[in-house]
C-alpha cells in the first residue's frame, strides 16, 4: 500500500501518472503558500484538483467477483481513514495547545468538529451575502478532498455496476448543475459536486480504455488541448472546486480541468523519455501524495514561525514552505509505508 491519493494502482507505477500528481500537489502548496505568480494560480488552479480525479479514473478496476461492499471497503481504508485520523490528530493538537497556552480547557471547539463531520470549508458558496463561517478551521481544509474523492470513486463503482453506467453519470451530472444553479447550499463530503468530478473519472478511464495515451505525444493533438485549455480557461475565470466555485461556467470547468490534466500528463510522457533520474524522484513523490495532502498546512504553522523568528524574506519563506513540505511530508510518507510493510 502507498500513500498516493488515487488509490487504485497499475499492474507497475506509471512515470507520467505520478508526474500529474506531483504537480497537482505542488500546485496545491504554491496556492496555500500565497507565493505563486498569478498566471501559475490561474491556469494551476484549473487542473490540481481535477488531475487527482482523472488519475483515479485512469486506474480504476472492476474486478471481477468483487462486491460493491468490498470496492467501499478498500477505498474507506485508503480515504477515511487518514481523514479520520488526521482530523482527530489536529483536533487533539489545538484543543491541548489553548487548554496550555490560553488557558480554555473548557472550549471543545465544537463549529471545528461540525467542519470534520460535514467535511467542508463552509456551509455555502462564495456568493451566500449571510453568515457562513470557516468549518474547516484546524489547518485541515485541504482535507475535504478526502471525502470528495471517496464520494466520487464510490458513486464511479457504483455506476459502473450498472448497464446504464453513462445515463446514471449524465443523470447525476444534471442533479449536480441543477443544485449549483438553484441554491448556494454546498452540501456535506461534496454531495453536491460529486457527479461532476465523476466526469473526470470518466476521461481517465476513457483515456485507458480505449488506449488513447499515445495522442499525447501526437503534436497535433497537443494543440488543440492546449488551445482547448487556454481558450476554456480564459472564458471561465478562477475556479475554487472546494467551495462549490466553478467560475463563470460548469461546462468550462470539466473542459479546462480534464484538457489541463492531458497536458500535465503528456509533459510527463515526455520527460520520462528525456530525463529519467526526475521522473524516479517523481515516481516517489507521487507515491506520498496523501500524506502532503493532509499534514503540509500543518507543517507550514512551524515552517512560517520558525522563518518569523529568523527574520528570513517572504519569497524565502515561501520557498521554504513548498520545498520543505514537499521533501519532508514525502520522506515521512515513504519511511511510514516502509516500516508499515515489514
Amino acid at each position: 500500500m502507498d500513500g498516493s491519493l488515487t488509490g487504485d494502482k497499475t499492474k507497475e507505477r506509471l512515470g507520467w501518472l505520478d508526474f500529474g500528481k506531483v504537480l497537482g500537489i505542488l500546485v496545491v502548496l504554491l496556492v496555500h503558500a500565497e507565493g505563486s505568480p498569478g498566471p501559475v494560480t490561474f491556469y494551476g488552479g484549473m487542473f490540481y484538483m481535477p488531475v487527482f480525479f482523472v488519475a483515479a479514473g485512469y486506474t480504476f478496476r472492476h474486478k471481477e467477483g468483487e462486491t460493491f461492499r468490498a470496492y467501499l471497503k478498500k477505498k474507506a481504508k485508503r480515504l477515511l481513514l487518514p481523514y479520520a485520523g488526521t482530523s482527530a490528530f489536529l483536533w487533539l493538537f489545538f484543543w491541548v495547545k489553548d487548554s496550555l497556552l490560553a488557558g480554555t480547557p473548557g472550549d471543545l471547539k465544537l463549529l471545528s468538529v461540525l467542519g470534520i463531520f460535514y467535511s467542508r470549508n463552509q456551509m455555502y458558496t462564495m456568493a451566500y451575502a449571510g453568515e457562513n463561517p470557516v468549518l474547516l478551521n484546524l489547518l485541515n481544509a485541504p482535507l475535504w478532498f478526502l471525502t470528495a474523492l471517496f464520494l466520487t470513486s464510490a458513486w464511479y463503482g457504483f455506476a459502473d455496476r450498472s448497464r446504464w453506467k453513462y445515463v446514471l453519470l449524465a443523470l447525476g451530472a444534471v442533479m449536480a448543475f441543477l443544485w449549483h444553479y438553484g441554491t448556494k447550499l454546498l452540501l456535506p463530503w461534496s454531495l453536491d459536486a460529486v457527479p461532476l468530478f465523476a466526469c473526470f473519472m470518466a476521461a481517465g478511464e476513457f483515456l485507458r480504455e480505449k488506449k488513447q495515451e499515445k495522442l499525447l505525444g501526437e503534436l497535433w493533438f497537443l494543440g488543440l488541448l492546449l488551445v482547448a485549455f487556454i481558450t476554456a480557461s480564459q472564458l471561465n475565470g478562477s475556479m475554487n472546486l472546494s467551495s462549490g466555485d466553478y467560475g463563470h461556467s460548469i461546462l468550462l470547468c470539466l473542459i479546462a480541468g480534464t484538457t489541463g490534466s492531458l497536458l500535465v500528463f503528456a509533459a510527463g510522457m515526455w520527460l520520462e523519455k528525456k530525463c529519467p533520474p526526475l521522473m524516479k524522484l517523481c515516481s516517489l513523490a507521487g507515491q506520498e501524495t496523501l500524506t502532503v495532502l493532509c499534514f503540509h498546512m500543518f507543517l507550514f504553522m512551524f515552517i512560517r514561525t520558525g522563518a518569523s523568528l529568523l527574520g528570513l524574506p517572504a519569497v524565502l519563506t515561501q520557498i521554504l514552505l513548498v520545498v520543505g513540505s514537499m521533501a519532508t511530508l514525502t520522506g515521512v510518507g515513504w519511511f511510514w509505508h516502509k516500516n508499515m510493510k515489514r
